[in-house]
């Protein structure tokens, strides 16, 4: 009897130790997650000023000297088509010169009829009429220069040639002025263009024909889209940056707002995890994965980060989870619990 009692009572001690023993095995609580591939963000971060494009710019001149009687807008106004900009009276000089003119036509005129009337009798020749045809043709052609730019018009009123901005006005009212000399510049409503400073380091990934996106400092609302145009091949001295210059085509920002900008340079598909579940140690980056109850320590390179996800690369299990809380108490090997998000 007591040989059959203890031959029945040692499975169960050993049953009973061994259970005893699997619950003093050290565990941790922990939190997974999932390893995910996205297509990440790659960027590079840029500030400058919004200024018009100078394919839109014009500059608003006469080809006959006068004086401004009358300066009618300021920089920075918005004109419509047609609207008038200023007034301009014609300079004494080039008014002389269109009264000479319209009298050389008068004279040429009188004098090539009287030469046709007397080669009608006889009293002059054929080349006599030719060189008074001629001498009209150049009168005529003196006159026509002198309307071409104007001197003929006492006074003129000049009017916005489209939709547009006043950027600078070069005169002051009552500025007498020579020929061609800059009277003001308009823009174009809508053509911009932005001239960023983006770090030296940063540049050589930057190519023309990459998307911008463009957003003012003081104000993430108005965001508009843009894409470089150009980049240029040495440090500015003033900003010690290297300027990038990205066209906005629908405008949509003041000229002059300040923005920062975001270059897309590229968009790779990566493996990601939350940025909590990598660590680092002496030895490197790395992350835990658990298979069958155990975390198993997996060394990683990081790369991108974009709203809490940081992209990895490695010899880990995309199919295993991933530790994400809790995995700071960890070492390779030991036995944890918990569940996945």
């Amino acid at each position: 009897m007591n040989k059959l009692f203890t031959t029945i009572t040692l499975p169960v001690l050993l049953l009973a130790n061994s259970m005893a023993y699997a619950t003093d095995i050290p565990s941790v609580q922990i939190e997974t997650v999932t390893m995910k591939q996205l297509q990440m963000t790659d960027t590079v971060s840029g500030y400058g000023i919004v200024s018009p494009d100078t394919r839109s710019l014009q500059t608003i001149s006469l080809p006959r000297p006068g004086q401004i009687v009358r300066l009618l807008v300021s920089p920075g106004q918005t004109v419509k088509k047609d609207s008038p900009l200023l007034e301009f009276g014609t300079g004494a000089d080039a008014a002389l010169g269109y009264q000479q003119a319209r009298q050389a036509v008068d004279f040429a005129m009188s004098e090539a009829t009287r030469v046709e009337q007397l080669v009608a009798q006889q009293l002059a020749t054929q080349s006599q009429l030719a060189a008074a045809n001629k001498a009209l043709a150049d009168a005529e052609a003196g006159l026509r220069a002198q309307e071409r730019i104007g001197a003929g018009r006492a006074l003129e009123r000049v009017a916005a040639p489209f939709d547009g901005i006043v950027i600078s006005v070069q005169a002051a009212q009552g500025d007498r002025l020579a020929a061609g000399a800059p009277l003001l510049q308009l823009t174009r409503a809508g053509g911009q263009r932005v001239l960023l400073g983006v770090e030296p380091d940063d540049v050589g990934r930057v190519q023309p024909g990459m998307s911008v996106s463009v957003v003012p400092v003081f104000s993430s609302e108005s965001k508009v889209s843009g894409r470089v145009a150009q980049v240029f091949g040495m440090i500015n001295p003033q900003t010690q940056l290297v300027d990038v210059l990205v066209k906005v085509a629908g405008g949509g920002l003041m000229p002059g707002t300040r923005v920062r900008s975001e270059i897309l340079v590229a968009k790779p598909t990566a493996w990601v995890v939350p940025r909590s579940a990598v660590l680092r140690d002496a030895e490197g980056t790395y992350l835990f994965q658990v298979a069958q109850g155990k975390a198993h320590r997996v060394n990683v390179q990081t790369g991108l980060e974009h709203k809490g996800l940081i992209a990895v690369q490695g010899p880990f299990d995309p199919g295993q989870p991933v530790a994400n809380m809790g995995n700071y108490e960890l070492h390779d090997g030991m036995a944890v619990r918990g569940s996945g998000q």
